[in-house]
């Protein structure tokens, strides 16, 4: 009949990678499937796969904390992106007596600010007191204006004042 059929090389089995319906000779280029992300800008890119799904089995990159134990991580982050903070516990209240300034998580310890005497020698120390307010008082006396001995530089009345005695 004179017909002749030129060779096509190619992978001639259908169930493997690269199968090639034209081909009516097998050149050995038939390779198995292998199910993987083929795409080399996804997290999961693996250069051995040849088959992925039409991208489907590809998983984007993230970028972020992946460091469990950090202020800032990020659960969604599969790739660190070296922007990781330690945890410092403290105080994190600034208008607290211990504030830490550096303290990013606060562990229940701050101490309200009471202003008064801190000094334990004068006269009204405040046992109370963290911040000194200038208010301490280291002279004794009468600070009853009506009375006969009253002192006009006494801030604290230790029960010495006299009346007068009119007579």
């Amino acid at each position: 009949d004179g017909s002749y059929m030129p060779i096509i090389y190619g992978c001639t089995n259908p169930y493997y990678f690269g199968f090639d319906p034209e081909a009516n000779t097998d050149d050995g280029s038939c390779a198995p499937y292998i199910y993987g992300c083929t795409d080399p800008f996804a997290f999961n890119y693996n250069p051995e796969a040849n088959f992925d799904f039409q991208g489907l089995l590809c998983v984007a990159i993230v970028e972020g904390c992946t460091n469990s134990s950090a202020f800032n991580y990020n659960p969604n982050a599969n790739t660190d992106d070296g922007s990781c903070v330690d945890l410092i516990v403290g105080c994190t209240d600034s208008t607290a007596f211990n504030f830490n300034e550096d303290a990013n998580v606060d562990d229940g310890s701050c101490i309200p600010i009471i202003e008064g005497c801190v000094d334990a020698i004068a006269f009204n120390y405040n046992v109370e007191a963290n911040v000194d307010n200038g208010s301490c008082c280291y002279l004794a006396g009468c600070t009853d204006s009506t009375a006969f001995n009253y002192d006009l530089d006494a801030c604290y009345d230790d029960g010495s004042c006299l009346p007068f005695v009119y007579g």
